[in-house]
Order: C-alpha cells, then structure tokens, then sequence
C-alpha cells in the first residue's frame, strides 16, 4: 500500500527510476517507506483463489505453510508498468496458535475449457477441486475473528489439509467429498 503513496509523489516517468532504485539499493535514502513492488508469479507458494472475510471479490493468491504460519500472498491494486503489467500483491500472515477452526471439502465441477474444445466429450472432462475454511483470531483484537477460504487442486488441497492438521492441532471438519 505504501507503494502506491509513494508513486503518486513521483512524477510518471520517475516511477520506474525509483523501482529499479530502490531494487537494487534499498537502503539508499529515497527509497525510505518505499515496499518494492512484487508480482504473485515471483512469489513462493501453491497457487489458490483467496476469499477474506472482508467483502472483497475472490482474488489469486498464493498460499505457503511453515513450521509455524500460514503465509499467504494476494494480489492488489491495479496492474503495474514496472511489473510488467501484473499486480503487486501483499502478505497476510496467520500464526497457528490463532486458528480456531478448519474446514474442508472437495467438489468435482464441469471444465468449461474443455467443454468448448472437446464438445459433449468435454464434459466427461471435470476439475477436482478443493476448498478450506479457515477461522483465526485476529493477534490485535481477541474477540474478532476473520475467515479465508481457499479454493485449490484437490492434490494440494489434500496436502494442505494434512498439514494445517498436523501444526495446529485443529481437527477438520470434513463437510462435502466427492
């Protein structure tokens, strides 16, 4: 978000002698508050749609889980000129000891893509797909909780499940599986 603060100060053209500035020398003192700006492809991680809780529309992220969070990276704003024209995304951190609930399910859904190039053989053609709910308590405010779903490949989905399981100590709800 500073990003974008910082652009609007800087005249159209210096935009992109600022990033690559900044990219390179970090500490150089015009680069303060500056966030280089980085696109989702350059982030680690499994690809997922994201849904926060808030009243935001689905978005592509990226998801990563460690010994001790949940890392997850989405994308923002508008498309960006020094990123060739993809989004500049930002980090949401959910702490293991915060998540209080865990759902799961999986759905088998019609591929569009290969209706259109197959035909009627296409529809034998379905996505696995998978979908986590989770529920965290927000660090700052203990009594608000936030939700994020997940929306996958039931392969990582699988995994993923697994794995929140086994860090958090949260059982799964397991709600529909196909």
């Amino acid at each position: 978000m500073q990003f974008v603060t910082v652009t609007q100060l800087v005249e159209a053209g210096e935009a992109d002698k600022l990033y690559n500035l900044c990219s390179k020398f970090p500490y150089n003192s015009r680069c303060e508050g500056y966030e280089v700006p980085v696109s989702l492809e350059n982030r680690s991680g499994k690809k997922a749609k994201c849904l926060l809780s808030t009243n935001e529309k689905t978005k592509d992220c990226k998801v990563n889980i460690t010994d001790n969070q949940l890392t997850f990276y989405v994308e923002t704003g508008d498309n960006m000129t020094v990123l060739d024209g993809e989004k500049n995304t930002k980090q949401v951190s959910i702490p293991f000891k915060t998540i209080k609930s865990l759902s799961y399910s999986e759905k088998k859904k019609t591929d569009v893509g290969a209706v259109i190039a197959f035909g009627l053989w296409g529809l034998l053609a379905k996505k696995k797909t998978s979908t986590i709910s989770i529920r965290f308590q927000e660090e700052l405010e203990e009594t608000r909780q936030q939700q994020v779903i997940f929306v996958t490949r039931r392969s990582i989905g699988r995994k993923m499940r697994q794995d929140l399981e086994e860090k958090t100590g949260v059982v799964v709800d397991l709600l529909d599986i196909n």
